[in-house]
């Protein structure tokens, strides 16, 4: 009896050896996923992500890229301070996967960019920019994040990045952060908990998880699904309910705004295209209605549109389309530079 067990558990050990090797070898599955901070890390952590990590992501096969992620929590490589060195000037930068830099390295976010290129023309006083981007953020998230921890990062400035998907971000059952937090309890929790933590390093794991999150979706059960397709954003006139979102936009900036009022601290807001826009000729009417809800508001904004046409006409090397919809390198590259360019005067002397 006890060696018919034996030889079974060894047998299911094997096949279980077999699998894990195929499907990392296959590259069907990722391997290594990012992580969520423990419990008890969320209230002292200012970001979500577990400090210490530094891998090739491969959720998409054909678009790897590296991610390492500092003692802050958020991305970013080399050591990270909750309090900026003493003279130098803070930028803190706010978004989502466009400001996270999903699919691409860590030394081609904008806010990497950004910074080297304020630091080679503003040596003094030391500029370090904070990528607090985080794939899945809106509005709803990014507001949280500022009244619990963004404050404690004392910012000189908060740049904001705008994408149109954070319109239709807001109108999941659950916003991300807080589905962020669900999670890292989940897996906390005993007794599967430190179980599950050994295990989301593994291929089998991913491969189940993939198929879990996908059922969830077909099923329309995904917490995180989105009510409203973002390509509706891109209709040449919005109904009702797009209008509604944009109202539920600016409430929620405006409280931003005047928390960070509060503190005299600046906020700029940057709108990233939709690749259509350059390629498919979509309509601009979401940047003419965001710019003129910053005027009211008294926020400045930077709209990219013009520029990404005016370099790139068809989007074909600042989009990784057709593999996704996220800027590439050469994408954030000139956002970065564009950026750079609107905020400089608010550097100060």
């Amino acid at each position: 009896m006890s060696r018919n067990v034996i030889l079974s558990a060894v047998s299911t050990l094997i096949l279980l050896v077999v699998m894990e090797a195929a499907l990392r070898v296959s590259g069907a599955v990722p391997a290594q996923t990012l992580r969520y901070v423990t419990p008890d890390m969320w209230s002292t952590l200012p970001g979500p992500l577990l400090p210490g990590q530094s891998f090739t992501d491969r959720m998409k096969r054909r678009l790897p890229y590296h991610v390492t992620v500092n003692e802050l929590g958020f991305r970013g490589v080399g050591a990270a301070r909750l309090e900026p060195a003493s003279g130098s000037f803070r930028i803190l930068c706010l978004g989502d996967s466009f400001t996270f830099g999903a699919y691409v390295d860590d030394a081609e976010t904008w806010p990497v960019r950004l910074e080297a290129i304020l630091a080679e023309r503003r040596p003094r006083p030391g500029i370090d920019v904070v990528n607090a981007g985080i794939n899945g953020f809106t509005i709803v998230d990014e507001l949280e994040f500022m009244q619990e921890h963004g404050l404690t990062l004392k910012p000189d400035l908060v740049v904001l990045g705008f994408v149109l998907n954070d319109l239709a971000d807001m109108t999941r059952r659950v916003p991300m952060r807080r589905m962020m937090l669900q999670t890292s309890r989940e897996h906390a929790s005993l007794p599967l908990g430190p179980l599950k933590a050994a295990l989301h390093q593994t291929a089998i794991y991913n491969a189940m998880l993939l198929v879990k999150t996908r059922w969830l979706k077909i099923s329309g059960d995904d917490p995180t699904l989105q009510a409203m397709d973002v390509r509706h954003l891109l209709a040449p006139q919005f109904d009702s309910a797009t209008l509604e979102l944009f109202a539920e936009y600016r409430r929620q900036l405006e409280q931003l705004k005047r928390l960070l009022d509060e503190r005299r601290v600046p906020l700029v807001v940057v709108i990233f295209p939709y690749w259509e826009q350059l390629a498919e000729g979509a309509p601009d009417l979401a940047q003419s209605r965001l710019e003129a809800m910053m005027r009211e508001l008294g926020i400045p904004a930077l709209d990219l549109l013009p520029s990404f046409r005016a370099h790139d006409p068809d989007g074909s090397r600042f989009f990784l389309m057709p593999r996704d919809h996220h800027a590439s390198p050469e994408g954030y590259r000139q956002a970065a530079i564009d950026i750079a360019a609107a905020i400089e005067p608010l550097l100060g002397k």
